[in-house]
């Protein structure tokens, strides 16, 4: 990797080019959109009414939330211990043979899990342990999670065609046919992505699918239907004639000219559509040693809706901690996802995601930590929240000086209206090496610019280190409320770097620690950043500790920003702490950053961040 300074750069070049802001200090207006390319002009950021755009919005209402939350079972159905041997056949058959509305209970002990893993392939039904600190289960063999929620690698069938576009916001769409569709029933919209269209013509659907992903690749159809990152998971409401409506509203337009379609899912190619699994939750109990990379992992939900993982211990995974694919209105909550065997790239080292069209699902007060890439999203739906994580320590084996991708909506196209709020972790950042991300929303997070590099990890931060970056391809991304970097804030290494805003003559050769990276691309340093992206990110009332001030965008006089944009009040996780957690207005250090409970949580387990 080149240093960072020579993409600073071309961004100073790019950034003059388009015309900038002069600096100024706290608490004057701030001007730090610059102006697009005379060719981009269409894509300026449009006018807000309050203080985010709308065409930045959408309706976050993940997981249970819509529904009065996680319900808890007290029926017990069936309550099992270790047996000393292979636990899975009794395990099995209890979660197959439970009644709706009850409990597989766990008792103390580890329980040794094998072959396939165990299956959750009904509705309402609960596994449950004495506790993650008391219950476990460990899996034994290669190339399966410890536990599956739903349909493992459902099938598209039937595909109609949309009648006429719909646009963003609606929650009725029109087909050309009906082959049966049923209320309740999860189907999957998406559309083709068109290579041709243009990046500054309205309307821009163009996804940026990266060279490593050329038209004709396998890769489109990794995690998409072929050709097809765009799409959203939604449960029909009502049916009349050819007219679908949902539960939930698109979150993004979708266009007949794209070949919009609607598919439903089966377990076969040919097969007939199988319901989702509905209601299942698994609570109160650890896991460990899941494999299978991609299809595996720890803990993986197909295709479900409404489904829980919470208070659960997850570790020593190869492929996702927790995987929600496909699903809809599922919710992580209150867990503790740690440690791979295989902190690489490529499908092994990841901690939590959302995959295949997810939407409107929920990680919330949740620790995420050492793994090579923390939060996933790749063709996943929107909608989908990130809330209230600590998120830290994201590494590769291999280069462990380098600092990682941190949280952000990433590692495959397709990724949309995704909300990142009163999170902390040592950066936020986008990548595009599989294809972009676009319409992403970070909202009152803590982004320190440090890894905290907890024991028994030994990162030192002297590559690539930033609080917030946004690679090539991440488009119409939004940033407000959030605070970057920390008091007393060690600077990097004597490297020259530079302090990302508008104003160009903001460079300091004093080792500063990068606040923000517009437009750079790790897989093509320089020549290739992308200056597009400075005028369609939107930043206002961000704090940091570099220019030790609040930045509001000069064009929104509006700087009063809601306490949150997904919750109707203060979680009750929160307790008697402060909430807003994050608030760059406050005047001091301590109102400015309070107290994140998952970060207590880990600090209870590792000790005091030094």
């Amino acid at each position: 990797m080149r240093p960072s300074t020579l993409v600073a750069v071309t961004l100073l070049v790019a950034a003059a080019a388009a015309g900038t802001a002069t600096r100024v200090r706290a608490n004057a207006k701030r001007a730090l959109v610059p102006a697009a390319p005379a060719a981009a002009a269409s894509e300026k950021v449009a006018a807000a009414k309050g203080p985010i755009p709308a065409d930045r919005l959408t309706q976050w209402n993940p997981g249970l939330n819509a529904v009065g939350g996680i319900p808890r079972r007290t029926t017990i159905f069936k309550t099992l211990l270790p047996s000393g041997g292979d636990d899975t056949p009794l395990l099995q058959a209890a979660l197959d043979a439970c009644p709706a509305n009850q409990v597989v209970q766990l008792g103390p002990g580890t329980f040794s899990i094998s072959g396939e893993g165990l299956a959750i392939s009904h509705s309402n039904v609960v596994l449950r342990g004495s506790g993650p600190d008391k219950t476990r289960l460990q899996k034994r063999g290669k190339d399966w999670p410890v536990i599956i929620l739903g349909l493992r690698w459902y099938k598209f069938i039937s595909p109609v065609n949309l009648a006429q576009s719909a646009p963003k916001g609606a929650t009725s769409i029109t087909l050309e046919s009906n082959p049966g569709y049923q209320v309740g029933e999860l189907v999957v919209l998406n559309q083709l992505s068109d290579d041709k269209r243009s990046d500054f013509i309205p309307p821009v659907r163009k996804v940026y699918w990266g060279t490593h992903a050329p038209a004709g690749s396998e890769v489109r159809g990794w995690f998409s239907e072929e050709n097809r990152p765009i799409g959203q998971t939604l449960e029909v409401a009502s049916v009349r004639g050819n007219t679908l409506t949902f539960t939930t509203p698109l979150h993004l337009g979708f266009e007949k000219e794209l070949q919009a379609h609607v598919v439903r899912l089966s377990d076969a190619p040919d097969g007939d559509p199988v319901p989702a699994v509905k209601y299942s939750g698994i609570e109160d109990l650890a896991v460990a040693n899941g494999d299978g990379g991609d299809g595996g992992g720890n803990i993986h939900l197909f295709a479900a809706a409404y489904s829980w993982v919470k208070n659960v211990e997850s570790s020593d995974s190869i492929g996702h901690s927790c995987n929600l694919e496909g699903t809809f209105r599922c919710e992580v909550r209150d867990s503790y996802f740690h440690t791979t065997r295989d902190p690489n790239p490529g499908g092994a080292g990841y901690g939590i995601g959302v995959n295949r069209y997810a939407s409107d699902n929920l990680y919330e007060n949740n620790v995420v930590w050492a793994f090579n890439k923390l939060t996933i999203a790749r063709a996943s739906g929107g909608g989908n929240v990130f809330g209230y994580n600590y998120l830290q320590d994201g590494y590769g084996q291999s280069y462990p000086d380098f600092v990682e991708v941190g949280a952000g909506p990433n590692h495959y196209a397709g990724a949309h209206m995704e909300l990142f709020e009163g999170n902390e972790g040592f950066n936020f950042d986008t990548e595009s090496h599989w294809g972009n991300s676009t319409y992403g929303m970070v909202f009152r997070n803590h982004w320190t610019g440090l890894r905290r590099s907890a024991a028994p990890l030994k990162l030192a931060d002297t590559s690539n280190r930033r609080a917030v970056g946004v690679q090539t391809g991440g488009w119409w991304f939004s940033f407000l409320g959030n605070v970057l970097g920390f008091p007393g804030m060690p600077l990097q290494g004597g490297q020259r770097s530079f302090l990302y805003q508008a104003d160009v003559k903001h460079l300091n050769a004093d080792g500063t620690v990068p606040m923000w990276k517009l437009g750079y691309d790790t897989d093509s340093w320089p020549e290739e950043a992308d200056p597009i992206v400075l005028g369609r990110t939107y930043r206002h009332g961000n704090y940091d500790y570099v220019s030790n001030s609040v930045l509001w965008d000069a064009n929104n006089a509006d700087h009063k920003l809601p306490p949150s944009l997904y919750l109707k009040g203060k979680p009750t996780f929160f307790g008697a702490s402060a909430w807003p957690w994050v608030e760059p207005t406050g005047r001091t250090d301590a109102e400015r950053v309070g107290v994140l409970p998952a970060k207590v949580r880990f600090d209870a387990a590792h000790g005091a961040a030094p």
